[in-house]
């Protein structure tokens, strides 16, 4: 078979796939072969950098981490034991309700807040370190353990080094083999000033009393970027442009317009009209700038005409090119664009509830597996260990078998309905039709059913006895909570 070759005599190569080709589209494209440790080892903290630096200075991106973490987080994580031993659930789930409160060091945050701070900075710096700290039996807590929340500049990524044969340190986490043993950290901040650190001081903390809070994109990555890695350029240039403009219109905004002359006499002019240089020895040159406040019109020579200027024209297309820049920014940052802008303009009921619906799709991902598992089942493991070590909970068997008594139930807080009459008969014909039943559908609620059926039953007897003691007959249907619903059809869609 003949073979096209080039004016070198070379046979021209072909591409199975046109993304491979070189020239002359793929011309200028780098797209280097790199590790996923090694794309991060020198890019993790100027990414890390510059997001906290828009995060401080730039609205939508802002607007976009703070949104993500307030769906995934929400109000917090509701934890419940499911060991099947009934008093150790029941003595466990009393007892965390204290100690929940009791995990910050600083006594500032509970464990909702200590979450939603750690879920912040995983989105801000793509990662954030959670440290154990066992403390006194005599310390005053109910159990003697409290969480510390590390920033990822904690841990030194510039550390690597080889400690055996089987050991090895990379990016400041320490490996046996393929197995985590231990994490480097800095004594104090790096960037704080308070005191100065140095890669031969760091100290060294067991991978047991450690919680690395990252969200890994390639198999084998040890440190992680942030979220926002894909959309920092555009947010500054976006950001850059964005401030251009408005500058420009605020500039342009205080000139109302000029006045000129269409032509002009010899006797009009003290100055040379090419050289600018004074034509007589008394006259006194115009100064080559000047401040003017806003509604002054620019005075020019006698005789001249009005030219007002269009101070609110803001350029053609301005506001598509906008929302289209808008909608690449909210793409990179895996949030809807109206959520993040707020701009709501031409939706309706149906189009809401089809991309809420897939946001919170991607967001509930990250509560089960990221903040749910790593974060708040970590946590409640370390408090399980702590409180059986310490005799407050007697968990026979736990060293052979401790997985039954880590059983919990990780529930997150529950989103608002978008149509509440809709929402809730469907979720009535779910549990009537078996589809679904009361104890999923309170759990997606954050709450405990059990609990639930506990208060609405004291209610009621509650309610009875007020009946009693005012000498009336409590009414054949009773209103408000205790009322049960005549029918489960599901009510119009009002668009």
């Amino acid at each position: 078979m003949g073979r096209i070759v080039g004016l070198d005599g070379q046979p021209l190569s072909s591409h199975s796939y046109e993304g491979a080709t070189r020239e002359p589209r793929g011309r200028n494209w780098p797209a280097p072969s790199i590790g996923p440790n090694r794309a991060l080892a020198t890019a993790g903290k100027p990414l890390r950098n510059r997001t906290r630096h828009a995060y401080r200075n730039s609205l939508l991106m802002r607007s976009g981490i703070n949104k993500n973490t307030t769906n995934e987080i929400g109000k917090g994580f509701t934890l419940m034991s499911t060991c099947e031993d009934d008093g150790f659930r029941k003595k466990a789930n009393k007892l965390w309700r204290i100690i929940s409160m009791q995990l910050d060091p600083w006594g500032d945050l509970n464990f909702g807040g200590l979450c939603h701070l750690a879920a912040l900075s995983r989105r801000m710096s793509g990662e954030v370190f959670i440290r154990r700290l066992n403390r006194r039996v005599d310390s005053g807590l109910v159990a003697p353990i409290q969480v510390e929340l590390l920033e990822a500049d904690m841990c030194p990524q510039e550390l690597n080094r080889r400690i055996s044969p089987t050991r090895r340190i990379i990016q400041g986490i320490e490996f046996n083999g393929k197995v985590k043993v231990a994490y480097w950290f800095y004594k104090a901040h790096p960037d704080d000033g308070i005191e100065s650190v140095s890669l031969h001081d760091c100290i060294r903390v067991p991978a047991r009393d450690v919680i690395h809070h990252y969200k890994p994109t390639r198999p084998g990555q040890v440190r992680a970027e942030p979220e926002t890695a894909a959309a920092l350029l555009k947010d500054r240039t976006f950001h850059e442009y964005n401030d251009n403009e408005l500058i420009r219109k605020r500039e342009r905004s205080g000139i109302t317009g000029v006045l000129y002359r269409e032509a002009f006499g010899e006797a009009d002019w003290e100055f040379d009209p090419n050289t600018g240089k004074p034509m007589y020895s008394d006259a006194e040159a115009a100064s080559t700038s000047e401040t003017i406040s806003a509604g002054t019109w620019l005075r020019m020579v006698p005789g001249e005409k009005a030219l007002p200027f269009d101070g609110d024209n803001t350029g053609q297309g301005y506001a598509d090119f906008v929302r289209w820049e808008s909608l690449l920014y909210s793409a990179g940052m895996d949030i809807p664009y109206p959520l993040l802008t707020g701009d709501w303009a031409g939706l309706n009921d149906r189009l809401v509830r089809a991309f809420l619906n897939e946001y919170r799709r991607s967001i509930s991902f990250d509560q089960e597996n990221l903040s749910g598992f790593q974060v708040a089942f970590g946590i409640w493991r370390w408090v399980i260990e702590v409180m059986i070590t310490t005799g407050l909970l007697s968990a026979p068997g736990f060293a052979s078998d401790p997985w039954k008594y880590y059983a919990v139930d990780v529930r997150p807080d529950a989103w608002k309905h978008l149509h509440p009459e809709q929402d809730i008969n469907a979720r009535n014909k779910a549990v009537a039709s078996h589809i679904s039943n009361g104890e999923r559908e309170a759990a997606e609620y954050g709450t405990d059913i059990e609990k639930n059926m506990q208060v609405n039953a004291r209610l009621l007897k509650k309610w009875q006895e007020a009946c009693k003691k005012e000498g009336i007959e409590p009414p054949a249907k009773l209103g408000g909570l205790f009322s049960a619903l005549e029918t489960t059809g599901g009510g119009e869609d009002e668009t």
